[in-house]
């Protein structure tokens, strides 16, 4: 009696393990056989989502460190399509062709190179993340200064240089500010200006190049 409950035991214990084998692989031929277009629009809403929580770096640590997290699930459409878009618009503003390719290259020097660089410091100052992570949220919050460079292309027509200046520092500040408080939550306090500096140097640099002709 007690050998048959336990083979009836066993074969349910083994149904139940084919039954999830069965659910994995359908899982897995779900996501790796998804239709093209499947894939294009989750990205496509990933990077909107990633985009509003970068352009909305506020409420309190609680928030903030959720926030952070889902930056922190990285990828790199979102900063290639922005660090596309940047040195695109910076281009279009150059009356020079060959100056408008230098321009571009040096975009995109600086958004990668300038973004191992700060992800590199980050880690060394005691940040709880990787580079891939670093360039991610530094990317989604470049997005501030791609809009910058965006008005300011139209605005270079009508007003002077003094009013660029007031949209690419406004623009600086506010991709600094969103960088650091999102970076800030994952390093020590007394180390937060040391991880934030660096950071400054890079957005304001970028926002200068909306404004130099």
């Amino acid at each position: 009696m007690e050998s048959n409950i336990n083979i009836e035991d066993n074969n349910k214990n083994q149904f139940a393990v084919s039954n999830n084998n069965d659910n994995n692989n359908n899982n897995n031929f779900d996501s790796l056989n998804e239709p093209i277009l499947t894939t294009i629009s989750r990205d496509f809403k990933t990077i909107i989502s990633k985009t509003k929580l970068a352009l909305f770096p506020f409420g309190d640590i609680q928030n903030t460190q959720s926030t952070t997290d889902k930056l922190r699930d990285w990828d790199f459409w979102g900063p290639l399509i922005f660090c596309l878009l940047l040195g695109l618009i910076l281009s279009i503003g150059r009356s020079n062709v060959e100056s408008s390719g230098i321009v571009f290259i040096l975009i995109f020097i600086i958004v990668w190179i300038g973004g191992l660089i700060i992800s590199f410091n980050s880690q060394f100052l005691g940040a709880n993340l990787t580079c891939f992570q670093c360039i991610c949220i530094l990317g989604y919050c470049m997005f501030a200064i791609v809009l910058a460079a965006f008005v300011n292309l139209f605005l270079s027509t009508i007003f002077p240089t003094f009013i660029l200046l007031i949209v690419g520092f406004c623009a600086g500040a506010y991709s600094t500010f969103a960088a650091i408080k999102f970076i800030g939550v994952l390093v020590n306090e007394n180390k937060k200006y040391l991880v934030g500096y660096p950071i400054g140097l890079f957005y304001f640099f970028l926002a200068w190049f909306t404004v130099a002709k």
